[in-house]
């Protein structure tokens, strides 16, 4: 299909960079005609068309989603231009790891930030919460390229949080200019606070000792009195009276209501086979409708019919559909052949001709019907001038006898 409108050029971005969810506009040229126009927005391959607003023919304003690409094209689609280009890119800044005990203005997801001591099936305690200053010292962020660090400790990270952590990034990214002084006392501070975090731990395992002891105590009264209760006749087994008396109530329950649940499934089943049939009765009544409008004539109806059917349940894999299709597309077989075997009668009018091969062509006949009724045609009238050729020798030769 030919496009009414050039494709869209984006020419312009403001901001050139920045971290995920930055507001940023976008200017250029043939950038719709209007909101329903723009079907397709794209910033370093995430699609921002969700929070796209479109203001005019060359100004669009949008915020950046987490793209995976740091640094790519901003691609427009339209359904008057289609798929647009760019003239200039945007780059993706990752954004700052915002600390456990950092107050942060959004929600931050914490499963980044814990150890995945879940997998282990037991909590985290409050204790194991890490500071985001763990050294103690002023925080002096040094004026080296992320990306320099990066290459310089490939594959591993300077968020003490992380597996991969690096000491080494960690002092380049955030003391910088600390001086040796400055480094003594952090390491001090760290060796108090792990003196503090084992003192802590024991702390909290002896404040919860008496718990885990009545939890202790309670456990293996309960297995005393099952253990006591299983060795007394079977009757008097606590566990078994209890399914000695569920299994009563089920056979009473069963008595009951076994008849009317039975009655009931049976209703449900009928209801959703009428629910079914009523539903889809476009379907079930194809094949009689087929062969109803055949016998009339009309055959635009059903080629309609079976183009309608075809889209909607020609690709079903369910078995009752699968069975009614199947019919349908012996009706329709049969119509082909009907079809052809008309076409192919001679004497026919050039309108029925041009009838019988467009309905051919739209029940997607095998072979060619064209050419078929063509060569019906190129046969019939040979067979016609060889008629006539024989007549004409036959009555020569019946004047030549008379002179004789």
């Amino acid at each position: 299909m030919s496009r009414t409108r050039q494709p869209p050029l984006v020419t312009g971005i403001s901001p050139k960079e920045g971290a995920a969810w930055t507001k940023v506009t976008i200017r250029g040229e043939n950038l719709g005609t209007g909101p329903p126009d723009l079907i397709g927005l794209s910033i370093c391959g995430h699609n921002c068309l969700l929070t796209a607003e479109w203001m005019s023919a060359s100004k669009i304003v949008c915020r950046v989603g987490p793209a995976k690409d740091d640094k790519g094209e901003i691609i427009v689609t339209t359904k008057s231009g289609g798929l647009g280009t760019s003239t200039v890119s945007f780059k993706l800044l990752r954004p700052e790891r915002i600390g456990i005990l950092d107050q942060s203005a959004v929600w931050v997801e914490e499963m980044n930030y814990y150890d995945m001591r879940t997998d282990r099936n037991k909590g985290i305690s409050p204790l194991s919460l890490r500071p985001s200053n763990p050294l103690g010292i002023d925080i002096d962020k040094g004026k080296i390229p992320q990306k320099d660090i990066e290459v310089t400790f490939p594959g591993m990270s300077g968020d003490f949080t992380s597996e991969n952590f690096s000491a080494t990034w960690y002092l380049i990214e955030n003391h910088t200019g600390s001086s040796f002084e400055q480094l003594k006392l952090a390491a001090n501070n760290l060796k108090k606070q792990a003196t503090k975090k084992n003192e802590g731990s024991l702390a909290y395992v002896k404040g919860g000792l008496s718990t885990f002891f009545e939890a202790q105590d309670a456990l293996a009264a309960i297995h005393q009195r099952l253990e006591s209760d299983g060795t007394e006749r079977v009757e008097g087994s606590m566990t078994q009276r209890l399914e000695n008396i569920l299994n009563r109530a089920s056979d009473t329950a069963d008595t009951l209501f076994q008849e009317v649940l039975g009655r009931k499934d049976k209703a449900d089943s009928t209801r959703n086979a009428l629910n079914v049939l009523q539903r889809f009765k476009f379907l079930f009544n194809l094949p009689l409708n087929i062969e109803r409008n055949i016998q009339k004539g009309d055959y635009d109806v059903v080629i309609n019919d079976y183009e309608k059917a075809k889209s909607l349940f020609g690709p079903t894999e369910v078995p009752v559909f699968k069975k009614v299709y199947a019919e349908v597309e012996t009706k329709i077989g049969a119509l082909r052949s009907l079809l052809l075997e008309n076409l192919l009668q001679t004497p026919s009018t050039l309108h029925d001709q041009k009838r019988y091969i467009r309905y051919l062509s739209d029940l997607h006949a095998p072979g060619d019907p064209a050419w078929q009724c063509i060569y019906a045609q190129h046969k019939w009238i040979l067979q016609l001038m060889q008629n006539c050729r024989n007549e004409f020798i036959s009555g020569k030769r019946g004047e030549q006898h008379t002179l004789k």
